[in-house]
């Protein structure tokens, strides 16, 4: 959820300047910065989804990323995973938090796509946009949409690094509450950096050779949101891209229920954390949440107007308020869906929340006509500073 506004900073050229590059591979044919790239569609297709759009940026970096999922589908109902789109954005050097959608139809623009984009609009200043398609020997064509929200500014910086080489992120957010960076190595903890918009932050991590993920984060009393997601490769090619997927069957509710609570504690042993135990009371608050999710098909902490949110709901039905450290995520297995809260370094912290003592996951399926549904999940770890919450009598609720 980012956007660019161009300063580079003399750091940045230094650094740029003086160091090199030790990634493999040839380096002229890959983006070599992280940057967003302002541009125009050169299709017709292109120019109808900005008419469609009119308050939205194209991106040609985010445009790559579209391209390559496109590319990699060996046929037309393969299904974009949440691994596939970060690798994408990745190697194309777009920096915002993308989503992309997929349509496959006989050659008509993809309406259907649109109502996703706008759901994104209403929420962000800005959208950065793109639309890619690939034509089949039949005349039929698979579309592939991708849109971040544009949240911010980021100064330029390499893509590609070698050892122990700094870089200097610097970023800039209008109206941002507190900013911190994540930065999540190949191996290892997560390490948190505190940042301010409009002033450079020095980055002297890259010890091992690898991606390093890298999240600025803008922590709300609340809720926090993702303003730029983005990742470096030091001394290491990117992964090349695999195909996609195709058949997928849809998860049992109950069996990815108990899946992700053995894979967040497995987790959390890793780190060496204590295991968090199931709440019950708050279980049918976050299945109602994830239920909420799936019936409107929108991804959100709250969703205006349908849900507000699980904390909101306990603290109308429970007393003492409990600290609440929220994920959601939405994808075709509990596997694709825990990869994507843990690749993501601010949502990898709530996951590894030291304080929580328990969870609560709920798990819901989207409802669909046709290919293989969604599944919906609402992670909840949970602090009880005030005591373990209990819940209130009927005439007491709100």
């Amino acid at each position: 959820m980012a956007g660019l506004r161009v300063l580079l900073t003399v750091a940045v050229a230094l650094a740029a300047a003086g160091c090199q590059h030790r990634a493999p591979g040839a380096i002229e044919t890959r983006p070599p910065q992280v940057r967003y790239r302002i541009g125009e569609p050169n299709d017709q297709a292109g120019l109808w989804l900005l008419e469609q759009l009119p308050d939205a940026r194209w991106d040609p970096a985010l445009l790559a990323a579209a391209r390559e999922l496109s590319g990699a589908a060996s046929d037309p109902g393969a299904r974009i995973t949440p691994t596939a789109a970060q690798l994408a954005t990745a190697r194309a050097g777009f920096p915002g938090d993308a989503r992309f959608a997929r349509l496959y139809n006989g050659g008509a623009f993809p309406w259907e796509l649109l109502d996703g984009a706008r759901m994104a609009s209403d929420s962000a200043p800005s959208l950065d946009v793109a639309l890619a398609s690939r034509r089949f020997a039949d005349g039929t064509v698979l579309w592939v949409m991708g849109v971040a929200p544009h949240w911010g500014e980021l100064d330029p910086y390499p893509r590609d690094l070698g050892l122990d080489e700094p870089v200097a992120i610097q970023v800039e957010v209008p109206g941002a509450r507190e900013l911190q960076l994540f930065v999540a190595p190949p191996a290892g903890p997560v390490i948190s950096l505190g940042m301010s918009s409009g002033v450079a932050r020095w980055v002297d991590l890259f010890h091992l050779p690898g991606p390093y993920l890298l999240e600025v984060v803008d922590i709300g009393r609340d809720r926090s949101r993702v303003v730029f997601d983005m990742v470096v490769f030091v001394d290491h090619p990117p992964d090349a891209m695999q195909p996609l997927p195709t058949g997928i069957d849809p998860p049992d509710p109950v069996q990815a229920t108990a899946w992700l609570y053995q894979a967040l504690n497995e987790r959390r042993s890793q780190a060496g954390l204590h295991p968090v135990q199931p709440f019950e009371p708050f279980e049918p608050l976050v299945r109602e949440h994830s239920a909420l999710m799936a019936s409107s098909g929108v991804l959100a902490h709250v969703i205006p107007g349908i849900a507000q949110g699980v904390g909101a709901r306990a603290w109308e039905t429970f007393h003492p308020r409990a600290e609440h450290y929220e994920d959601v995520a939405a994808a075709f297995t509990p596997q694709e869906a825990f990869d994507l809260v843990w690749s993501s370094p601010g949502h990898r912290r709530n996951l590894l929340c030291e304080p929580c003592t328990h969870a609560a996951i709920g798990v819901a399926l989207e409802p669909t006509v046709e290919g293989p549904p969604r599944l919906f999940v609402t992670w909840e770890l949970l602090a009880f500073a005030a005591g373990v919450p209990q819940a209130l009598p009927e005439h007491k609720r709100r």
